[in-house]
Order: structure tokens, then sequence, then C-alpha cells
């Protein structure tokens, strides 16, 4: 996100940005060298349960690929996002 703003000598104006996050998670913020941040909390009342790990196939040679994959459900009644996190280790 970038703005553009112009200002007389001594001047000084608040120059503003939204964001809306589509996940809970920690976001860090920098703007020009300031930095700080903000967490965006679950909306009260989701809930979301991952099941059904499926690891394809279970056995390579290296340079091949493994398709990895979870079912995500939502189990509450609202709406909402959940971030997935696959770790390779």
């Amino acid at each position: 996100m970038k703005k553009t703003v112009t200002l007389n000598p001594g001047e000084s104006k608040v120059v503003g940005f939204t964001f809306t996050p589509t996940v809970a998670k920690g976001y860090g913020v920098s703007v020009d060298g300031l930095t700080g941040s903000f967490v965006a909390l679950p909306i009260p009342g989701t809930e979301f349960v991952v099941s059904n790990l499926v690891i394809d196939p279970t056995e390579v040679y290296i340079g091949e690929q493994v398709f990895i994959s979870v079912v995500v459900t939502n189990v509450s009644t609202l709406a909402g996002s959940y971030e997935v996190t696959c770790e390779v280790l």
C-alpha cells in the first residue's frame, strides 16, 4: 500500500492506511522504517477441526513430488477463516 502526501514547509498530515485481516494470526507492520504489530483474533464462536491427513505417495525418490492434504471442517455456526500450516521436517 502506498500513498503520496504533498506538504508545505513546516506542515504535517496524518496518513492512514486500512487493512482487513482474513486470518486469525499476528501481523507485522512497517511504514517507512517504523514498525509495529497487531493480532487478529478468531471470530468468537468459530471452531475448526483439521483431520484426514493424506500423504501420497509415502515413499519417493529424490526429486519426485509428494501430495499432502488435510480436510478442514468448520464445526461452528458462524463463517470464518482458518490458516492451515504444512511443515515438512
